[in-house]
């Protein structure tokens, strides 16, 4: 039998091979959603996936990840992924970041994303990406998993309602389990089967490719049950009052420096007594009685011959750098 690779994908109407495999896909979370989600999109043929998970691979993982093993675990999770899908799709190309998504994935690259897609277990880690993709104005696909089914929200600008309009401003400020999925009751853990997850996994990747292809489904927020049967879509208001809709208020410029430079080579870019700020606090060297443990988020304060990358700053990240009038500009890393 003759044929392209995708020759069943081309046959369905308003399928756009070519555009699927230009798309570059920013997939947060390599657990068991994002195991099943890389999986769907590498054998959709989507030619790029950045794709960001701090952890490595346990045993518990295993009874819902395709792609891991036994011989995995203990190894980084994004890695062994970005591995298994050379093997299962070699047109495909996903990066790994073994970061937490601050550190791994610059605002930059999820402006210039086709899509992101969020596979976490954490409303905090929800909510974290969610605010970094209304920085970027990236459009968002977020999953979450419950025993028996889950919910898919998709945003697709920051002027539209989003998971965070859903809860309380207490809610929103609250620390919580890494394991609370979409769980009622904050901090408590909520388990779901493979079964609950490749069902999530599934309608997040058909949302998802409907945004790359141009035609995103109408609904923003769908609801699985699996027990009852039931998969419908639910209205959600926009709350006024939620801060995850804030975009960058400004225009971005870019310079030519990267994580890979130093800080003595990013000041050198800057006017002078510019101060260049990170998302994420870092250790103040010690200068001093009292200076250790001290954190910062001044670029300034650190070693100059420190990396970028060795302070958290993200891959063509956009850094708010504040003048000596006190206004502030944005600058965009180079990737």
């Amino acid at each position: 039998m003759t044929g392209t690779r995708h020759d069943r994908h081309d046959r369905i109407p308003g399928w756009d091979q070519a555009r699927v495999s230009a798309a570059r896909v920013v997939v947060v979370g390599a657990g068991a959603l994002g195991n099943e989600v890389v999986k769907n999109l590498a054998l959709a043929g989507v030619g790029r996936i950045v794709l960001c998970d701090p952890d490595t691979v346990a045993l518990g993982n295993l009874s819902r990840t395709v792609l891991f093993r036994q011989a995995d675990i203990g190894r980084p999770k994004a890695r062994v992924v970005a591995e298994a899908v050379a093997g299962l799709a070699p047109g495909t190309v996903v990066d790994p970041r073994v970061r937490d998504l601050v550190s791994g994935v610059g605002l930059g690259e999820l402006a210039d994303a086709t899509v992101v897609i969020g596979c976490l277990d954490s409303t905090r880690a929800r909510l974290q990406l969610l605010g970094r993709c209304a920085l970027a104005g990236a459009p968002l696909v977020d999953g979450g998993t419950t025993p028996w089914g889950g919910e898919v929200r998709l945003r697709l600008t920051t002027t539209e309602p989003c998971y965070a309009c859903t809860l309380t401003a207490e809610q929103r400020a609250e620390s919580d389990d890494r394991w609370a999925c979409v769980s009622d009751v904050p901090g408590r853990p909520v388990p779901s089967s493979i079964v609950g997850t490749a069902i999530v996994a599934g309608w997040s990747t058909l949302v998802a490719l409907r945004t790359v292809l141009g035609d995103p489904p109408p609904y923003r927020l769908l609801r699985v049950d699996g027990p009852s049967g039931e998969t419908s879509p639910v209205v959600v208001g926009r709350d006024p009052d939620c801060p995850f809709h804030r975009p960058l208020d400004g225009p971005v410029e870019p310079v030519a420096v990267g994580t890979h430079d130093t800080v003595r080579s990013l000041l050198a870019e800057l006017p002078a007594g510019a101060v260049p700020l990170a998302w994420a606090p870092f250790p103040r060297p010690d200068r001093g009685p009292g200076a250790v443990g001290r954190r910062t988020l001044s670029l300034r304060d650190a070693e100059p011959g420190t990396r970028l990358e060795d302070l958290g700053v993200a891959p063509e990240e956009v850094l708010a750098v504040r003048l000596v009038e006190g206004e502030y500009r944005w600058l965009r890393l180079k990737g």
